[in-house]
């Protein structure tokens, strides 16, 4: 069975019938092409060029997603390159519709019953992926935990809430809880922080689900965590995830209407102020399109207002930025910034320490490694985190699997499992650590 064939019977398998809508509309007359050499340079010339979405991203990227406006010019760069190809996917809405159909009954046999409703949603969904409206009533309901703060720190560009969970250890040590607060709720002691992120690339649905379950899971486990305060943001990117829900299960930017262009969004993850612009896509219609300038977007104008605040009381150790697919762990940088970033040694040594606990929970292959060395990345809360804010440590989690970032249902229980076991041992390691940069 062929990679793309692989991946096609992931994704079909993943479709979740909740999803009423059709969105798959924006993909029709998309076509996969796999390439028959393997050609990285060319690929991401046509990446940055604004031309193809590739769809490996855990090595070399022979399988393009070519829209019908791009497809003359992918043409005319392969020949050029002499690099040969097949058409495998004629017309990708088209071919997943079809196989839809098929698939759906297998689906909901798979799902349990676990539910979440606006008036009870005590637990994210182990068994299912949650809509936006799903995560916010679960934050909700969460916001009444004593040791927890829900806090909204801005609005997306489409006016939806980015909300943070601040979870203090301190009610797990004897002392006065903070407790609700309308706002971000800071301990006035300096003590080390770990901040994480999900959800910034839309069509990454394993991420926030993810993010749900390590935030459940710190909460209710005072042995996860101790001396430590943990910030999480689990959807960085509300408008594009609500969008793969309604027009385009693959739509990774935010929802910017781009001026005198005919593509819209900006990659959230290329509009950080570190090495911004470089290797990232100057063009709108590209998937790695890095805006028009700097934190150019609301959502990382919030997230980046909300890591300052963070770090202004309180040495930042950790930060996490959680993605699929690939099962990598990456440290700074992945632009063209002095690589590998300062404290090479103690990040890859904690990262061994993640990976290889991770490792043995479900018999899954992670591995630890320079970002740069995968493919050029910039202008990520990654190397911003690290070069700008001065954080310890600064990741890129990409989690399951190897060959697609859309999963079934089925596997978001055992990623978090995995994730969860890595970062106890992790946020151990830091808590025995002097509170130092």
């Amino acid at each position: 069975m062929s990679s793309w064939q692989q991946y096609v019977g992931v994704f079909l398998l993943a479709v979740v019938t909740s999803v009423a809508s059709d969105n798959y509309k924006e993909l029709t007359g998309n076509q996969v092409w796999k390439l028959n050499q393997e050609d990285e340079a060319t690929v991401q010339q046509l990446v940055v060029d604004g031309l193809v979405d590739p769809l490996d991203h855990s090595g070399p990227s022979t399988s393009l997603r070519v829209t019908p406006e791009t497809a003359g010019l992918v043409k005319e760069v392969l020949d050029q390159a002499g690099i040969t190809y097949q058409v495998i996917v004629q017309d990708l809405a088209r071919y997943l519709r079809v196989n839809d159909v098929i698939q759906r009954s297998q689906v909901r046999k798979e799902l349990r019953a676990q539910t979440c409703t606006s008036s009870s949603c005590t637990a994210p969904l182990t068994d299912n992926y949650m809509t936006f409206d799903q995560m916010e009533y679960y934050l909700a309901q969460l916001n009444s935990h004593p040791r927890v703060s829900v806090s909204s720190i801005g609005k997306s560009i489409e006016g939806r809430d980015i909300w943070i969970v601040h979870i203090n250890r301190s009610g797990c040590e004897g002392q006065e809880p903070i407790g609700m607060t309308p706002r971000f709720a800071y301990s006035a002691m300096k003590r080390r922080t770990v901040w994480l992120e999900g959800g910034i690339h839309a069509r990454e649905w394993i991420s926030p689900a993810v993010t749900l379950q390590i935030i459940h899971n710190i909460t209710h486990d005072c042995s996860m965590g101790r001396g430590l305060e943990v910030y999480v943001v689990p959807m960085a990117n509300p408008d594009g995830y609500v969008h793969t829900w309604t027009n385009n299960r693959l739509w990774r930017k935010n929802r910017r209407n781009n001026p005198d262009s005919s593509c819209d969004g900006v990659d959230l993850n290329r509009n950080w102020d570190f090495d911004y612009g470089v290797g990232a896509s100057p063009h709108p219609c590209g998937e790695t399109y890095r805006g028009t300038s700097a934190f150019s977007e609301p959502e990382t104008q919030a997230l980046r207002e909300a890591m300052l605040q963070v770090n202004s009381t309180g040495t930042l150790q950790m930060v996490m930025a959680v993605h699929s697919y690939g099962q990598l762990l990456l440290y700074p940088y992945g632009g063209p910034a002095s690589n590998p970033a300062p404290y090479k040694e103690k990040m890859e040594n904690l990262g061994k320490l993640f990976v290889n606990t991770v490792n043995k929970v479900h018999d899954k292959t992670y591995k630890i490694m320079n970002a740069n060395e995968l493919y050029p990345a910039s202008g990520t809360s990654q190397d911003w985190a690290k070069g700008i804010l001065k954080a310890k440590y600064a990741y890129t989690l990409e989690l399951r699997s190897k060959k697609t970032f859309v999963l079934k249902p089925d596997e978001i229980l055992p990623t978090g499992q995995e994730v969860l076991e890595g970062l106890k041992m992790v946020f151990l390691a830091l808590a025995r650590e002097k509170n130092t940069q």
